[in-house]
């Protein structure tokens, strides 16, 4: 019976440990592109979801929404099915800096693979990420394409509720 309890225990102090690991969805609440080096607000038809799980490598994440996704990559890729469009996943990221500011905001950037996949479509971009963090909490995020800097995203964040 000790042994019994002795594993209950360890499955609760496991599966809370996993709970608190879960994934952290963010909705953009304001979003500027720069194109010629002059900012300006723009909207998309729904709403653009970011997605971070901690037990994934550091600055990886998910990016949700179809209007954002095929003008971000310009409409390149050649899906069966246009949907694809809708989810990409922000993989293999290597850090290539970190500052912070004199507010205590830390700018991560990173350069990885944006990839869209689903059955039998895929395509994949090289990206350039910034997230900026303070305290842990996910303020905001900068994104462009590596062979394309003169078209850059920003966006400012706030959990989903």
């Amino acid at each position: 019976m000790k042994n019994f309890y002795t594993l209950f225990l360890i499955l609760f102090f496991v599966s809370a440990n996993y709970a608190q690991q879960s994934s952290k969805t963010l909705v953009v609440d304001k979003a500027w592109v720069n194109e010629s080096e002059e900012w300006s607000d723009f909207t998309y038809a729904g709403q653009i979801v970011f997605s971070t799980n901690p037990s994934a490598e550091e600055g990886s994440l998910r990016i949700g929404n179809y209007d954002f996704l095929y003008d971000f990559c310009e409409g390149k890729a050649k899906f069966a099915n246009k949907a694809t469009y809708s989810a990409a996943e922000f993989a293999h990221p290597r850090k290539l800096s970190v500052t912070t500011d004199k507010q205590g905001v830390v700018n991560s950037t990173y350069e990885g693979t944006l990839i869209f996949q689903s059955d039998k479509d895929y395509y994949s971009v090289i990206a350039v990420v910034t997230l900026l963090q303070k305290e842990g909490t996910m303020l905001g995020v900068k994104m462009h394409l590596k062979d394309n800097d003169r078209r850059e995203y920003a966006f400012s964040l706030k959990p989903n509720s």
